[in-house]
């Protein structure tokens, strides 16, 4: 976790070290990474960074935390979490979510590659950090639908949140594909292709998580 140091910052300060901090680890990995280069690039002392972050680990670490929740809070303005379930999620807004990788093929980029081990020995806790944000978020998706009406009641959170993430994982990493194999700026037909899939997954989602 961050030093108090940091939390003291303002804002915008933050913000420019963190994606400073995000553009050096995606363009050189976690090991080549330099506190100077980061430095440089927030404008700031390289002794600040220390001040800030016990080492480039935490720092690191704080950035995934960090790109996760940018997505999650852009998403909320949007739509509310307290408003949706894990059917609104995916049909809410989602021309606006395609526009928001559009601006952020950084961020984006730096999430997608935690997985594929670019981050080497840090890639795995790094992983498991994502999943652990991303559950927390998921469960509150589904505690929602069960208030709501729209999520059986009969099954519990965690056998549910299993056969949510069965079903959205592949699902997810296809639109994806999609999204990054045209720069992350689809054309209309691509964006009607896009929403048919989620479209469909939305409609196993039903079929299995659906109150009758």
């Amino acid at each position: 976790m961050p030093k108090r140091t940091f939390h003291r910052l303002d804002d915008d300060k933050k913000e420019r070290v963190i994606r400073a901090a995000i553009e050096e680890f995606q363009a050189r990995g976690f090991e080549n990474a330099k506190i100077e280069a980061i430095a440089r690039g927030a404008g700031v002392a390289k002794g600040s960074i220390y001040q800030y972050f016990d080492d480039k680990k935490e720092l690191f670490l704080y950035c995934v935390t960090w790109a996760l929740e940018y997505f999650m809070k852009a998403i909320d303005r949007q739509t509310p979490l307290q408003d949706m379930d894990v059917y609104d999620y995916f049909l809410s807004g989602s021309r606006e979510r395609f526009e928001l990788l559009k601006q952020e093929p950084l961020l984006v980029a730096f999430s997608m590659e935690i997985y594929t081990g670019k981050f080497g020995s840090l890639a795995l806790e790094a992983s498991r950090e994502l999943s652990r944000i991303g559950e927390e978020y998921e469960l509150r998706l589904i505690a929602n639908g069960k208030r709501k009406g729209t999520v059986r009641e009969d099954l519990d959170d965690k056998t549910l949140l299993l056969f949510f993430q069965g079903v959205t994982e592949k699902f997810d990493a296809e639109i994806m594909e999609k999204v990054k194999s045209v720069d992350y700026n689809p054309t209309e037909e691509q964006y009607r292709e896009m929403e048919h899939v989620l479209k469909n997954m939305i409609s196993l989602l039903k079929q299995g998580m659906g109150r009758n």
